[in-house]
């Protein structure tokens, strides 16, 4: 039978020792994995491949419509401006405007357009004119959405890579957890091990480090609702969990000692251990 990866657990030593001991040595059932459900994963990753299509879509043609208009502008001090551009977060302008001009000299009825674009500015000088194409008269903009151009370019690249990554990263989590599941499955080999809480985000997401062949990993687990991890007696950073074997997965304890299939005899066993 092959072995597992070596933990260290120098800084409490004799206690681990006795939960070592204590710990059940039967092929147990997994019961809370502390992964993110793969439908969840897949469903935020849809979520922000849509936000990241909605954003595009709105932001992208306006920017490319600046851009034409910027090759060649001319002023035009005929056309009226109304709308306003909002200052959101201090730094964040949003700005929606409505230009009304006629398209060409030899027209009589004015034509309106609808602008909306954000840009980042610390102080924003939010007055502005209408410039148009030289080129191609029809088409119009404002000075505020040119001038901000390069800003708004990387504004939009900016949220793209974060939704993109985010995407990404919800798939990567759903094809872990989908390959956990499979091993989980088959009742694998579980050892007890260590682990330093770094930290504890909305009091479910458990951030955690484990030293595995001497080397650190940095792992997290998602509690589940109204529970929180084992730690040990007198040990405010160390909590109890478990190596899987076959995979790279650390789960951790909860309180209750639900994560598992313990037997009410096997909890106390443990529970004593962890006192030594």
């Amino acid at each position: 039978m092959s072995s597992l990866p070596q933990y260290t657990h120098t800084p409490a030593a004799d206690q681990f020792a006795a939960i070592t001991r204590a710990f059940p040595k039967r092929r147990m059932t997994i019961l809370a994995s502390g992964k993110q459900g793969v439908l969840v994963a897949l469903g935020l990753g849809f979520a922000c491949l849509l936000m990241l299509l909605g954003l595009l879509y709105m932001t992208v043609p306006d920017l490319i419509y600046d851009y034409k208009v910027s090759k060649d502008p001319v002023l035009d001090t005929q056309a009226e401006i109304h709308g306003s551009c909002k200052t959101r977060k201090v730094i964040f302008v949003d700005c929606d405007v409505k230009i009304k001009y006629l398209p060409t000299p030899q027209e009589t009825v004015a034509k309106e357009i609808k602008h909306s674009f954000w840009f980042v500015s610390f102080e924003p000088s939010l007055s502005t004119d209408a410039i148009r194409s030289r080129t191609d008269p029809g088409m119009i903009t404002t000075t505020i959405a040119v001038e901000h151009m390069t800003n708004r370019f990387f504004m939009i690249l900016s949220f793209a890579v974060l939704f993109g990554g985010l995407f990404v990263g919800s798939l990567f989590s759903a094809r872990q957890t989908y390959a956990f599941n499979r091993i989980a499955k088959e009742k694998p080999e579980l050892q007890p091990v260590l682990a330093k809480v770094t930290h504890i985000q909305n009091e479910r997401v458990v951030r955690f480090e484990t030293t595995i062949d001497g080397v650190t990993k940095k792992r997290s687990h998602i509690m589940r609702k109204k529970e929180g991890p084992l730690f040990l007696p007198n040990r405010a950073d160390m909590v109890l969990a478990v190596a899987v074997k076959g995979s790279k997965h650390v789960i951790l304890m909860n309180e209750d000692l639900t994560s598992l299939d313990f037997t009410e005899q096997e909890k106390t066993a443990l529970r004593n251990a962890m006192t030594v």
